[in-house]
């Protein structure tokens, strides 16, 4: 008894220290960085800068956060074998990709030439430094990831002032990524790991290729609002529905790192699943998220106008649908960690594209017709449906 209450106490505090870890960061980027950068900068030059920040995240969360998920999901057949090696050929290979990538959104929004090199820099330093963070999961080791988070964020609110202007913003980013990835590299053996082939290599990146199609989907959705409204509606409009969905983007920010810690422990060689497990985690969250639902209708409308003043009066009417569908989202990362550790990543991909596949057919049909009305409808119920896919899932594999 005395042991299961210890665990309960040590999982209880690590859940904590990530919450809190995640509150410090959001802080950072969505209370001082985004508002401050939204007051500097023209509605339309905003607009873009988000779409263009969005396509960026979409790449790096592919590769860093796909290598460090199935680094977790992988790290046992590493220790077993008794080898060390692939994964930083993969996020060589990964940042190779994002040069290609940076090329492309040059030519695509026809920022100048300072702006475009810094975007390509803060890519392969956001993928380095989300692929290396993984070896605080591995170790169950949050504090670490407490204080790195706090230096990151104190590393963006020092940049966000001198450098959001619309040539250097990227600045911004690359710093705070940049002192992030400085303090894992000081921390973790990050470096010191051989960057060679293993024997499970094709086993490992077979794994990463079908983990960063699933990802992909996920991104794209993420930031579709940014992708989809600017050609249809433009760049304006872009900024209303990213203001009218701060306060419900800004949870699912503080809550990923709860699915982290959760993948974590479940990435542990003494894990066992269950159906039991599957129902008190997914039961915890949803409780979780009606109460902050609730604390949306409550809240929302007032700390929306506090923080975007010249945006509130065009977001407004979009702001409760723009954090419903934000809260469904969230449950179904919730959902995800003990999926992805126990089936195969080919259920993870087919839910996605189910996922993707009701998106796009509703955002391409309600978004024209109805505007951002219609918008907010398809992210809800695409998100509905992808939890509901989650959980039979998990009932039929637990």
């Amino acid at each position: 008894m005395d042991t299961h209450k210890r665990q309960l106490g040590r999982i209880t505090g690590d859940f904590a220290i990530n919450i809190l870890a995640s509150v410090i960061y959001t802080f950072a980027r969505q209370i001082v960085v985004f508002p401050l950068l939204a007051a500097r900068l023209p509605e339309d030059t905003y607009g873009t800068l988000l779409t263009v920040t969005g396509l960026v995240n979409i790449c790096t969360s592919l590769v860093g956060n796909s290598l460090n998920n199935i680094r977790l999901v992988q790290n046992s057949r590493y220790e077993e074998s008794g080898i060390l090696g692939d994964f930083n050929v993969l996020c060589a290979l990964g940042c190779a990709g994002s040069v290609v990538f940076s090329a492309v959104l040059w030519q695509l929004f026809a920022y100048d030439t300072v702006t475009a090199v810094l975007l390509t820099v803060y890519l392969s330093i956001s993928i380095l430094y989300q692929y290396a963070s993984a070896f605080f999961r591995l170790n169950l080791n949050f504090k670490r990831i407490f204080q790195c988070n706090v230096l990151v964020s104190l590393a963006y609110v020092a940049a966000a002032f001198p450098f959001a202007n619309a040539a250097l913003w990227p600045m911004v980013f690359l710093l705070g990524e940049g002192a992030g990835l400085i303090y894992v590299s000081v921390r973790t053996p990050f470096l010191r790991e051989p960057c060679c082939r293993t024997p499970l290599f094709p086993e490992t990146a077979k794994k990463a290729v079908v983990f960063m199609l699933s990802n992909l989907v996920g991104n794209l959705l993420m930031y579709a609002d940014r992708m989809l409204i600017y050609p249809v509606l433009g760049p304006e409009s872009v900024s209303y529905y990213s203001t009218a969905a701060f306060f419900g983007k800004s949870a699912g920010i503080v809550m990923t790192p709860i699915a982290g810690v959760l993948l974590g422990y479940f990435a542990q060689k003494n894990f066992r699943a269950s159906r039991r497990l599957f129902l008190l985690v997914n039961g915890v969250s949803v409780t979780c998220l009606l109460i902050f639902f609730l604390g949306c209708c409550l809240f929302a409308p007032w700390f929306t106008k506090l923080l975007y003043p010249t945006l509130y009066d065009a977001s407004a009417p979009y702001i409760l649908l723009a954090n419903l569908g934000a809260v469904v989202s969230i449950a179904g990362n919730m959902a995800q960690p003990m999926i992805l550790k126990c089936c195969s990543t080919r259920w993870i991909l087919t839910i996605q594209l189910l996922y993707g596949g009701t998106y796009l057919l509703l955002a391409m049909t309600l978004l024209p017709a109805h505007g951002l009305y219609g918008f907010c409808w398809a992210t809800i119920l695409a998100n509905a449906v992808r939890l509901l896919a989650l959980y039979a899932l998990g009932f039929w594999k637990f």
